[in-house]
């Protein structure tokens, strides 16, 4: 603030010397003391005048000509959108393989009488080999096995362990005498591992006879042969019967209801997932949102892939979109055929829009689609029960743009910061009261919240130290929120006279304003917010203090050199001011003349400081009644011009004050003017003598 200083000084002195050119021999010859005495100064000094030649930028007149001081300044601006995040979201889901099954078996095998009678022993090898072709008696055969037969080989697979599951064999005795205790096994050629045993106790010849075994953990390989352990036959003696050693054990080998544990097969192309993940944002401060614009962000996967074949996989966001299409990316497994899959990457997600309602009337709402599918080598490969794809997809590092929805009941701190008000300092002890100051802090929001604020925290550290707090600002504030997404709302807290503690405040002649908010979003519960990336709050502070107050104890000093030589020929002074003032405040003067060692030699009043610019008249609300006027001699002796010649230095001291010591409030207006008339008279001596 730029202070007014209304100062006058009288220290005009006029110093005339007079010589002439005449002879004045004839003349009694001595020193002459004439005096002069001249008008200096008849001026108006308006007050507004002086304000702009002093402070264009703080201190103004109103449409009343009432002198202003206005001040701004932007205290803070806090970053809403910094508050608000968006977690990292985690959907991890297992799925379990589709039971793979393998084509039901329907083989057969037969085994000729030849074949078996081969592997006999003499007598009954010799005797059926020598009936073949003609009608004998059947020898009876003692318990023998019968050799093994190999059945096609079986497709589809090269290796199988059930989980479940039948092996039927059908026999048809195609031989001309019955068979007894019957045995076959069925077993792997490869490593002779056994699938399954069949007995049969009796079987007439040209009957047929079933058997089953389970294939609960049996291993099956796609090279099976058929072994007859054991078999005997009571034959047909003494009945003849036709013997053709072509005829033949006929065998139909099939399964039911196989479940496959594990296998080692072709897995043909084919969808083998098709799977929905149901999942929710989770936020936090029960936060429940409709809408999210990405500026920046990214979909990361971790797919443990447990068939030991190639595949695609598709992943899919259908409620996220770009230019409104839905994410969609493919996913490339490429398998070593021995073990399972793993997989991971990432997906930029900059751009992209958030449905979070599903279309509909939901909330947080965020499924995902994955579709695997097969592609097949053309080879066997591993296959478990077990098999299973886990897939676990992050998103990340989210930073958005805009958000639509309830953002939750949560609490805002802004912290605390210091301003400098450094234009109330008050180096010079003056004490000033201010009638009518007020503050306006102007609150933009362009945050689609509710906020409630506190400022408790506004408060001002004053001249001496203290911090002394603002009172009567109303507390919860609530700060006016936008209602169209890009507009600015606008909140005036006005801190007068009438409501708050604001003249002790600045009476504090406060070095700095201490300032921060504290608050709280969505106060009144659930409602519709927005939010952009950008969102702000910020407060500026206007001051505005019309210049009604009171000023007393303003001390005003400074230090000049002093003009000695113009009191080389003065013998006394003296200066007459007759001032007119309006304007309300008065100035005692006062004069120090110092030596050339800053010693004291005398002073220009002896009494001490004198009024010399006279304060006006004015009522109780501070408005002018009368300027009043001031007529003021100072006299200077020819002991004090003798003393003054000794002086170097002069302090110029000034006391400003409103009427009545400053005890009494005014205004001031720019059209106040003061009329300062100034004139000197002066006792010179010149010396007229003819050198």
């Amino acid at each position: 603030m730029k202070r007014l200083v209304f100062l006058v000084f009288p220290a005009v002195l006029l110093t005339s010397c007079l010589k002439d050119e005449y002879d004045f021999a004839h003349l009694n010859t001595k020193t002459l003391n004439p005096g002069v005495a001249a008008p200096l100064i008849n001026t108006d000094l308006v007050l507004g005048d002086l304000i702009e030649s002093v402070d264009t930028n703080l201190i103004g007149p109103d449409q009343d000509n009432l002198l202003h001081l206005t001040y701004s300044s932007n205290l803070f601006s806090y970053k809403v959108a910094d508050l608000i995040t968006i977690p990292s979201q985690s959907i991890t889901q297992a799925f379990g393989l589709s039971a793979f099954t393998i084509p039901a078996i329907n083989t057969s095998a037969s085994v000729t009488l030849g074949t078996v009678v081969a592997g006999m022993s003499n007598p009954q090898k010799s005797t059926l080999q020598s009936a073949n072709g003609s009608s004998a008696p059947f020898p009876a055969i003692p318990a023998q096995s019968g050799g093994s037969v190999a059945v096609p080989t079986l497709s589809g697979f090269a290796s199988v362990t059930f989980s479940s599951g039948t092996l039927s064999m059908d026999i048809t005795n195609n031989w001309p005498t019955s068979l007894s205790n019957l045995n076959i096994e069925i077993r792997n050629v490869s490593g002779n591992g056994l699938v399954a045993t069949f007995n049969y106790p009796s079987i007439a010849a040209g009957a047929s006879a079933s058997a089953s075994a389970s294939l609960i953990g049996v291993t099956m390989k796609s090279d099976i042969k058929v072994m007859i352990t054991s078999f005997s036959s009571p034959g047909t003696f003494p009945i003849a019967v036709p013997i053709d050693l072509s005829d033949d054990l006929s065998m139909d080998i099939s399964t039911a209801n196989l479940g496959v544990a594990s296998a080692s097969a072709v897995f043909p192309s084919q969808e083998v997932l098709n799977q929905s993940i149901e999942s929710n944002l989770s936020m936090p401060n029960g936060a429940e949102l409709n809408t999210i614009i990405l500026k920046a962000g990214a979909i990361s996967y971790d797919i443990d892939y447990g068939i030991r074949e190639n595949a695609q996989l598709l992943l899919t966001l259908p409620y996220v979109k770009k230019n409104g299409v839905a994410f969609s990316q493919v996913i490339n497994l490429n398998s070593n055929h021995i073990t399972a899959t793993n997989a991971t990457g990432s997906f930029d997600l900059a751009g992209y829009t958030f449905d979070l309602t599903g279309g509909g009337s939901k909330v947080n709402y965020l499924p995902a689609n994955i579709v695997a599918s097969v592609v097949s080598s053309g080879s066997a490969v591993p296959i478990n029960s077990t098999d299973s794809v886990k897939a676990t997809i992050t998103i990340d590092q989210l930073a958005f743009s805009y958000i639509e929805g309830y953002l939750g009941t949560q609490a805002l701190n802004i912290p605390s910061d210091s301003l400098d008000f450094s234009f109330f300092k008050n180096p010079l002890g003056a004490n000033i009261s201010l009638a009518d100051p007020k503050l306006t802090l102007k609150l933009k929001s362009s945050v689609g919240i509710p906020i409630n604020g506190d400022l408790s925290a506004l408060s001002v550290i004053g001249e001496n130290g203290n911090n002394l707090a603002f009172t009567g600002i109303a507390n919860p504030l609530v700060i006016n929120s936008p209602i169209v997404v890009g507009n600015t709302a606008i909140t005036n807290i006005v801190i007068d006279k009438n409501t708050t503690n604001i003249i002790d405040v600045l009476s504090s002649n406060p070095k700095s304003i201490i300032y921060g908010m504290t608050g709280t979003l969505n106060p009144n519960g659930k409602t519709t917010n927005f939010i952009t990336d950008s969102s702000a709050i910020s407060v500026a502070m206007d001051m505005d203090v019309p210049l009604y107050g009171s000023v007393s104890g303003f001390v005003i000093k400074d230090t000049i050199a002093f003009p000695v030589q113009a009191f080389e020929n003065v013998l006394t002074a003296t200066l007459r001011t007759n001032i007119t003032s309006e304007y309300p405040i008065e100035a005692e003067v006062q004069m120090y003349f110092l030596d050339e060692t800053y010693q004291l030699v005398d002073s220009l009043f002896t009494n001490g400081y004198e009024v010399v610019v006279p304060s006006s008249t004015v009522d109780v609300n501070g408005e002018l009644v009368s300027a009043s006027t001031k007529q003021t001699d100072l006299k200077i002796d020819e002991a004090k011009v003798e003393a003054l010649k000794n002086v170097k230095y002069v302090v110029l001291a000034s006391k400003l004050a409103t009427a009545n010591g400053g005890a009494t409030a005014a205004k001031f207006y720019s059209t106040y003017k003061m009329n300062v008339k100034l004139g000197v008279l002066a006792q010179v001596k010149i010396d007229i003598k003819q050198k």
